[in-house]
């Protein structure tokens, strides 16, 4: 009689199947999760009834989970490769590929044999070499000879079994069928990682003509197998290291393991190959980088030809450069500055930039020549070197970049006065602040993070009440990194106190957790007639207090008209950590506000995990 319990499971697992067949992508996976949970033989037969289906999606669901289920009940998956649907004997193969089970091979083998359908026994072929056990080796061996597809599957299967047995007929696959099947057979063999074996291959390459071998010295070199490697290096140096140029000047995308391969010849040919393959390459490459460092870790051969590297295409001189950079290699002055007088604006950068890096001399001539330049990037690369190599020579002419061209360049400029002439720099920045233009004055407020609270003062103080509102806003983000001065506190709280309190100090009230500022913060928040956003900020600050204290000010939040207010005490609310406010916040996971919901939700969520 079957048992209640037994019941129940079967209408779960028919419901579960029946949401594969009409749910959504979510859901499937959700159904697929659950029968994977708690899987039985008989869950086994009742998702083999998905293979049956139309909907590809539903058969690759069931595929999917009876790989993962399907060894509870073996002999159902064994009995689908006798199945007249084709899809459904190709399913039962991939299947117990999967499993790896030892004891289905005769059924696998007897798929090869006699099945006469290609595809079919494709995949039988392909399972047999997954599991790997040499009692398939014979039926694989004998169809060697059989459809192409096939041929190619029973060859690989052989190299992941692995036995002595198939060496022989490889041999002969290898030696005498078309190129695509031994090129296969011959990948194999050098997969067999066996010394004895790389050397005959090695011996028949070597009868064969130039053009015929390059196509396998390519698939040998591609195992990335370093005995293989080295074999070959050994026995046909000056010949391989041929082919590989051959291979490197015939491919449209230069290959990271040939450029690889190449580079362990270490001489100043493969050099030269590598450095030219970036002709057709770009930083932005993803690959570009570790082809960089493939040059670069050469340097020991190409660091004494750098006047020959130099003449090259422009893509290699740029990247010439940055591998002199990685490697800090040193270049004569004189080579660089005739190359910088007429590259282009790439390789002008990088040669200014890495000044300090790589150039064999003080760098002055060049740096002179860049500070000429119309490009501001140029001349400003050529600031920031300046200061970092202490060339206090050169003080006039940034002066005069920090006065006067491109934002960013008179920034690096005002760095480059406060590390090598601070006094200077500071009468440019009070003649920015009390005479300067926006710009002026914008230039000063970036570098003022940099400088002491002392020098700052008086110009904060000024520029807090500039008539331009950005200056005013980035003022104070400038005052709040110094409150520990009474001075600077002192001015926060005077704009606090002003009749439009700017939402930047309630930022800085919030992100700087200043607990004494919490009453005047409640003040602001529950006035209703105050501007929203000013409401909303400072009950932004109190709830980075967390403080519990607190509570029935973002309770009376909850209350307020606007969504906006509901939303911020629902996130202060959260900052409470404390799963006794869940009470408080579930009926807002009903409201008709979609963000107040949403938020709500996910204080919610986040509480529970508490």
């Amino acid at each position: 009689m079957t048992s209640t319990k037994t019941i129940a499971r079967t209408k779960k697992i028919s419901k579960l199947i029946e949401i594969l067949i009409s749910g959504d992508s979510f859901e499937k996976e959700k159904a697929m999760e659950k029968i994977l949970s708690n899987p039985t033989p008989e869950a086994v037969e009742d998702v083999i009834r998905l293979l049956y289906l139309s909907e590809t999606v539903v058969r690759m669901f069931a595929v999917d989970i009876l790989k993962r289920i399907g060894h509870l009940n073996i002999q159902a998956i064994i009995k689908l490769l006798d199945d007249e649907n084709e899809d459904v004997a190709i399913y039962a193969c991939e299947i117990l590929c999967d499993i790896k089970q030892k004891d289905v091979v005769p059924y696998l083998i007897k798929k090869l044999k006699e099945d006469n359908r290609v595809n079919v026994r494709n995949t039988a072929c392909i399972a047999l070499g997954e599991i790997g056990d040499e009692s398939a080796v014979d039926t694989l061996i004998e169809v060697l000879r059989d459809d192409e597809w096939v041929e190619f599957s029973a060859i690989q299967s052989l190299g992941k079994i692995g036995s002595k047995k198939a060496i022989a007929p490889l041999f002969d696959i290898f030696e005498h069928s078309d190129t695509v099947t031994s090129l296969i057979a011959c990948e194999v063999l050098i997969g067999l990682g066996d010394i004895q074996i790389i050397d005959r291959v090695i011996d028949v390459l070597k009868m064969w003509d130039k053009k015929k071998r390059g196509d396998y010295i390519k698939i040998v070199l591609e195992e990335e197998n370093e005995v293989t490697f080295h074999i070959m290096r050994e026995r046909m140096e000056e010949e391989l290291f041929e082919h590989l140029l051959s291979i490197i000047k015939h491919e449209d995308k230069k290959s990271i393991k040939i450029l690889k391969t190449i580079a362990e010849f270490k001489n100043i040919i493969a050099c030269d190959v590598i450095l030219d393959t970036f002709k057709n390459t770009s930083p932005d490459d993803d690959d570009y980088y570790e082809r960089l460092k493939i040059f670069a870790d050469l340097s020991d051969v190409w660091s004494g030809y750098a006047e020959q590297m130099l003449e090259k295409d422009e893509a290699c001189v740029l990247s010439f450069i940055k591998a002199c950079a990685m490697s800090k290699i040193k270049i004569k002055e004189s080579l660089l500055l005739e190359k910088l007088l007429k590259s282009s604006m790439e390789v002008k950068r990088e040669i200014v930039k890495n000044i300090p890096v790589i150039v064999d001399g003080n760098g002055f001539s060049i740096i002179k020549e860049a500070m000429k330049d119309s490009d501001g990037h140029i001349k400003g690369d050529a600031v920031s070197v300046i200061g970092s190599i202490g060339a206090k020579e050169f003080m006039d002419k940034v002066t005069e970049v920090a006065k006067k061209g491109y934002y960013d360049m008179r920034l690096k400029a005002l760095r480059t006065l406060l590390r090598l002439d601070r006094e200077n720099m500071l009468k440019i920045i009070d003649e920015f602040v009390n005479e300067g233009t926006n710009e002026d004055k914008k230039l000063y407020l970036s570098i003022a993070p940099f400088l002491k609270h002392e020098d700052n003062y008086a110009y904060v103080e000024k520029l807090l009440f500039d008539a331009d509102e950005s200056i005013r806003k980035t003022a104070i983000n400038v005052l709040g990194r110094f409150l520990e001065d009474t001075r600077y506190m002192a001015l926060f709280k005077k704009i606090l106190h002003s009749d439009a309190i700017p939402h930047e100090a309630l930022k800085i009230i919030r992100e700087q957790k200043l607990v004494d500022f919490r009453d005047m913060l409640i003040s602001i928040f529950s006035k209703p007639k105050n501007d929203l956003w000013t409401r909303y900020y400072a009950l932004m600050a109190l709830g980075a207090f967390e403080d519990c204290t607190l509570l029935d000010v973002f309770l009376g939040g909850l209350k307020d008209d606007n969504s906006l207010i509901k939303i911020g005490s629902l996130k202060a609310i959260s900052n409470l950590n404390d799963r006794s406010v869940l009470e408080f916040v579930r009926p807002f996971t009903e409201s008709a506000d979609e963000d107040v919901r949403f938020t709500a939700e996910s204080v919610v969520e986040r509480l529970e995990g508490i």
